[in-house]
C-alpha cells in the first residue's frame, strides 16, 4: 500500500514554497499542470522535475466537460504535452515515455471526453479523494491535513492505496497557501516515512 500526492492547476504562486516543503520531506508527486500556467512559469516546472518530481497534462485552459469540440480538447491536450517536453528539455532530464493525464474536473460517467482520450491512446488518471482547498475560502490547513490522515487510515483499513488530488493554483493563477501549509502539516507526522503515512513517489502511472 502506498499514499501518493498529486497536484492539480499550477504551476502558481504557491508551487515553489510547496517544492520546499517536498523537498525537506524528501517527498516525491506529480503535478498536472495546466498550459496556459506553465508557459508562464516554465522555470517552477523545470525546477520540478529537477527535483524528481512528474509533470503530468491537465490540458491548457481547464474547460469544462462538453465546452470545448473534439478537435480543440485535441489541440489543448497536445499543444500542453509540446509544452512539457520543453520542460523536461531545458530540465536537461529524458521525457517520460507515458505523460500523465488528469482531466479537469475528472472523467465522469460518459463523460464526452473519453472519444477524445480513446483516439490519442491516452489513459486516465484519477485520485481516491479530492479535496477542498480549491474552495474560496478552503477549509484551514489543519482541517485539510486532518482530511488527509482520515482518508489515508480509511485506505489502510481496507487495504488500499491512497492518491490525493489536491491543488497549487487554478486556472487564475492563484496561490493555495492552505494546501501548503496542510502539506507541511501531514509530512511533519514523525509516522509518514515508515507507518501507513508512508507517501512515496507518486508517477501518475
Amino acid at each position: 500500500m502506498s499514499t501518493r500526492l498529486s497536484f492539480d492547476d499550477g504551476p502558481g504562486p504557491s508551487t515553489p514554497e510547496l517544492l520546499n516543503v517536498l523537498r525537506a520531506a524528501s517527498c516525491q508527486a506529480t503535478f498536472f499542470v495546466l498550459g496556459h500556467n506553465l508557459a508562464q512559469a516554465m522555470d517552477v516546472a523545470t525546477q520540478a522535475i529537477r527535483e524528481g518530481h512528474v509533470l503530468g497534462n491537465h490540458t491548457y485552459s481547464h474547460a469544462r466537460s462538453g465546452t470545448l469540440s473534439d478537435a480543440a480538447l485535441s489541440d489543448e491536450i497536445e499543444r500542453t504535452d509540446a509544452l512539457l517536453r520543453e520542460a523536461y528539455r531545458l530540465a536537461d532530464v529524458p521525457v517520460p515515455a507515458s505523460i500523465p493525464l488528469r482531466l479537469p474536473y475528472g472523467l465522469e460517467p460518459q463523460d464526452v471526453r473519453s472519444d477524445v482520450l480513446a483516439r490519442l491512446k491516452r489513459s486516465h488518471t484519477g485520485w481516491t479523494a479530492i479535496l477542498d482547498d480549491w474552495c474560496r475560502p478552503p477549509p484551514s490547513p489543519h482541517a485539510l491535513a486532518q482530511s488527509m490522515r482520515q482518508h489515508i487510515a480509511d485506505g489502510t483499513s481496507r487495504g488500499q492505496d491512497v492518491l490525493f488530488c489536491l491543488h497549487d493554483s487554478s486556472r487564475f493563477a492563484e496561490a493555495r497557501p492552505a494546501t501548503v501549509e496542510a502539506v507541511r502539516l501531514l509530512l511533519s507526522d514523525p509516522g509518514w516515512q515508515t507507518g501507513p503515512l508512508a507517501i512515496r513517489r507518486c508517477t501518475g502511472q
